[in-house]
């Protein structure tokens, strides 16, 4: 059962519990998941938990599970995670678990909600992100919301013999609020 901490149209987003633990463990598992987050190990049963167990005590970052409120299913995970209090920024991450869901709308409205959080309720200045410069939906999905294309890290990642570029995307409160 998941408890929302908040509350969208699509989506609630919900703490992260054990109920997670087959989600997590299948999604990270799935192949077409885990070459779009670069992910090269398996995640086993004892490793998953441990995930969970590191979410959940880590208090300097926000996990969040992605549930879609027509099924009520977990469908994700998005965070803030490496908090810089003096300089009121954290790191944004979001992976989508179930393929199912892709391009359906649900991430950009986790994406919107938990930018909100951040500027709104942990008086950030500034979110900011790393995506595959070749991942066109992620990219649109962040300019949409107000993500600024702010640098390239180049060949940053390797997968399936080749090096990619990743952007780095930032948002600053000012313009989320415009």
């Amino acid at each position: 059962m998941h408890t929302p901490f908040l509350c969208g149209k699509k989506v609630d987003l919900c703490p992260v519990g054990s109920e997670d633990l087959d989600m997590l463990q299948k999604g990270y598992n799935d192949p077409d998941v885990r070459d779009a987050m670069f992910m090269y190990f398996p995640l086993t049963e004892n490793g998953t938990r441990e995930k969970i167990e590191n979410m959940v005590q880590h208090e300097q970052a926000i996990n969040l599970m992605i549930v879609e409120k027509e099924t009520g299913r977990s469908v994700g995970h998005a965070a803030l995670v490496r908090p810089d209090w003096v300089s009121r920024m954290m790191t944004f991450y979001i992976v989508l678990l179930d393929k199912g869901v892709w391009s359906k709308g649900l991430g950009s409205e986790a994406t919107r909600m938990i930018v909100e959080y951040g500027f709104s309720m942990l008086n950030l200045n500034r979110i900011q992100l790393h995506v595959n410069a070749e991942n066109e939906p992620a990219k649109a999905v962040y300019s949409k919301i107000g993500f600024k294309h702010e640098g390239t890290l180049r060949q940053a990642m390797y997968k399936n013999g080749r090096y990619y570029d990743f952007w780095l995307m930032g948002l600053l409160a000012e313009e989320f609020k415009k």
